[in-house]
This record gives structure tokens, sequence and C-alpha cells, in this order.
């Protein structure tokens, strides 16, 4: 017979209860933050204070009786826990708001004697200011930084999708690409549903000017004895590489020449394109031409100035992911795509990174060109197509967003913190416990 309840827990606000579900389905939160929020959504839901608690983990009802009355009170708040003992934090809010003040704060070399800051001159900065804080030390920086998302990374170049900087009448501006968003929406849903509804999603892009000079590379060679390559060279031209790629197969293809004007570079695109289109199953008029519209509008929602189509369209084959340049989006070449069932999509404004043709190209740039010196042209456009035709007897299909991001994210959930420091292990470490430990623990009084 279960005990009279003298507080029981009042009813759920939707606004309590969606938080305490989504906390109580944390996978990255605190283990007692979850226990907590499972232990108030099973006695919300009917269940005893002992069958809470085995739900929650815990020995006794008694912790979710006192974790009820809590809630009472103070609502979601109840789910953090309280002091449990030990030395109070003697740095708060306002000292570790201090703390990343000062690292945003960019460093000046002659008054901080760096210019990156590290842990040990943020402290002595921290230590030096007149409204820092005298007494911190590198521990608690780092916690404090780790805390609020800061990590200690490699930089790296960058720019931000959707704005550039140019150049206009000697004066840098800043160009903004208002359809940035809408664009990389439709790009990434071509990557993830294109091919599975049937149509055939391929990649173009450029790549070059590739020179006659050596190119750095990395080799295996005999102990002590690395592969020389001559520091003097001679100028002799430069290649350009016109790419198309299809990610769902890795399949290549690719043409080196000497100048990549429209006038090459159109006539290269329909040839390869009207090949593919030939291999694909023979397209079937469609039955409802409205409908065929509405497919065709749904590949340019969101975008400002969306193109005008014809009265008549042909059934959709096909979408392109181009870089957003002036003679990708020539009026004769958009219009031979359309005629052919092509819908073209251009990356926005610093966004190429949404082209996987520039991946496929880094790639066989770097098996064709490092380690090699190449003194005519004509040899590095011979390497460079050897190469893809190499790549594609064996080729490695792209995903977007795949198994090795998905990996990562993993990967990162699952490490744990050894003690203070900034290395992380894959399993917990587990400290031995003394005999007095374990007597403590075997003989330790619930309540």
């Amino acid at each position: 017979m279960s005990r009279c309840q003298k507080d029981p827990l009042r009813p759920l606000t939707e606004e309590e209860r969606t938080v305490l579900e989504q906390i109580s389905r944390s996978r990255t939160g605190p283990a007692v933050h979850v226990a907590r929020a499972k232990a108030l959504l099973a006695v919300a839901n009917g269940r005893s204070y002992t069958e809470a608690a085995r739900i929650a983990g815990w020995r006794s009802g008694d912790a979710v009786s006192h974790l009820v009355s809590r809630f009472n009170r103070k609502g979601i708040a109840a789910i953090e826990p309280r002091h449990g003992g030990g030395a109070h934090r003697v740095y708060g809010v306002a000292e570790r708001e201090r703390i990343l003040a000062e690292i945003r704060r960019k460093p000046d070399p002659e008054q901080d004697g760096t210019a990156t800051w590290s842990l040990s001159t943020l402290q002595r900065a921290l230590h030096r200011a007149p409204d820092g804080l005298p007494q911190v030390s590198i521990y608690t920086i780092w916690v404090a930084l780790k805390e609020a998302g800061w990590s200690w990374q490699t930089d790296r170049t960058w720019c931000e999708t959707g704005k550039v900087k140019r150049k206009r009448q000697g004066q840098v501006v800043e160009v903004t690409d208002p359809d940035a968003t809408a664009k990389q929406a439709l790009i990434e849903r071509a990557y993830l549903e294109g091919e599975s509804v049937g149509l055939a999603v391929w990649t173009t892009d450029q790549a070059g000017p590739f020179q006659t000079r050596p190119y750095l590379g990395v080799s295996w060679a005999p102990e002590a004895h690395p592969v020389c390559l001559p520091h003097e060279y001679l100028r002799n031209g430069t290649v350009k590489l016109l790419t198309l790629f299809h990610p769902a197969d890795g399949q290549v293809r690719m043409k080196g020449v000497l100048r990549c004007t429209n006038s090459i570079l159109h006539p290269w695109l329909k040839e390869e394109l009207t090949d593919i289109l030939d291999t694909l199953p023979s397209p079937v008029d469609p039955a409802d031409p409205q409908a065929n519209r509405v497919l065709w509008n749904s590949w340019f929602e969101g975008l400002s100035e969306p193109p005008t189509l014809a009265d008549e369209l042909p059934p959709l084959r096909g979408l392109l992911v181009l870089d957003n340049l002036a003679g990708h989006k020539s009026p004769s070449l958009v219009q031979w795509l359309f005629e052919q069932g092509i819908i073209p999509l251009y990356t926005p404004l610093g966004g190429s990174w949404l082209n996987m043709a520039e991946s496929i190209q880094r790639i066989l740039q770097r098996r064709a060109l490092e380690g090699q010196y190449l003194e005519t042209p004509d040899e590095i456009i011979a390497q460079l197509e050897a190469t893809a035709r190499g790549w594609n007897r064996n080729p490695t299909p792209f995903v977007w967003g795949g198994k090795r991001a998905a990996r990562r994210r993993r990967s990162r959930e699952r490490r744990h913190a050894l003690g203070g420091s900034g290395a992380y292990t894959k399993r917990p470490v587990r400290r031995k416990q003394t005999t007095v430990e374990k007597w403590l623990r075997a003989n330790q009084m619930t309540h």
C-alpha cells in the first residue's frame, strides 16, 4: 500500500510537458537532467513514486518525492541540481563574461605580445587589465571557454555564403546575394532527393589554370632519398580543366583545354549532356501538362527572380549544378538546357562549396600533378585526362552529408574529458577505488 502523498505533483502546463519531453529524450544533455525529467513525466502520467524512481534509475521513491515538491515550487528550474557540497564557484556569470569579452578582443601584438590568443597569453592579459581577474587560473579560463562553446582549432580560410567583396570604380564594396538561402536549399535538395525521383543530377566546374612548373607532393621513396624536382623552370603556357561530375555513381568527364571561353565551354557541355541524355530512359510526354509545370516550378521555389518558362515544357529529366558565372547564364545555353529537360541550379555568391565538382577536381588534380614536372601544356592535359579515365574504372560515389558526417557527429558525442585537461578518450577512465572507499560505498546510508 502506497503512502499518502503530502505534496502531490501539480498539473503540468503544455510548455512544461514539452520541455520535459525534450530533456528526457536528450542524448547529449547531463544525465541528471534526463533522469529528473523522466521521473517527473512518469509521475505526471500516473506512475507511483517507486515506479518513477525505477524509470529514472534511482533506488528510492523518496528522491522523487523531494523532486516533486521542489518542482511544485520552482517549476522547470527543479531539473537543475542544487549545490552538492564543497567549495562554491568563485567565478560566476560576471567573471565568465569578462573572460569571453577578453577573448573576443583582437590582441595587440605591441601590448599583449601575441597576434592570436592562447590560454597563457589570455591569462596574462586578464591579470594585467585594470578591470581583469588577477587570480584567474588557466584551468578556469579553459572551463569558461568550453562552456561557452569555444575550442582550440586549426585556422582556415573561409568565405560567408551569399556575400563577396568586389572592386567597383576603385572602391571595394560588399555584394550580397538575396537568394543565397533559397539556392543552397535547392542544391541540397537536388543532392538528397534528385536521383530518388528519377532525375539525373550532374555538376560542372572549370579548374585551373595549371602552369608548366614542378608541383610539390608526397610520395614513397627510399629512406633519406626523397624525390627531387628542379627548382628552376620555364613558363610554357597554362591549362584549364572542364569537368562534368555525376555524384550518384562517381563518374566524371574531363577535358583539358588551353582556354575556357564560352565558345569552347558551351559546345563541350552540350555535347557531353547530349551523350548523357542518350543513356537515360526515353522521355515520356507528361499526361498532365499542369502537373509537369508544377514540378518544374518546384525547383525555383524561393528565388526572387525565377526564369520565365515556355508555354509547353518537355518532361523534366535532369538537374545541373553550376557556379554563379555570367557565362553560365547565357540565354542561348539556358534555353538549350530547358529544351532538353534540364534545370540549371546556380550556386550562391561565395557558395562554391555546394558544387561537388570542385571536390573531384581537387582529388584528381592531386593524383595527376603532385610530385610531377610537366614541361608542356599537352603533357598536363594528357596527365589529367588519363587520371580521370583511371578514376572511372573504379569510381567512388559521393553522398551529400553522408555516413562520414554522421560518424564524426557520433564520435564527438561519445568523447569523455580527462581530468580537466584538453584530452579526450573514447571510453571513460574509471579511477580505481581504495579499500576504504569500497567499504564506505557498500555501507552508505540512503536517505
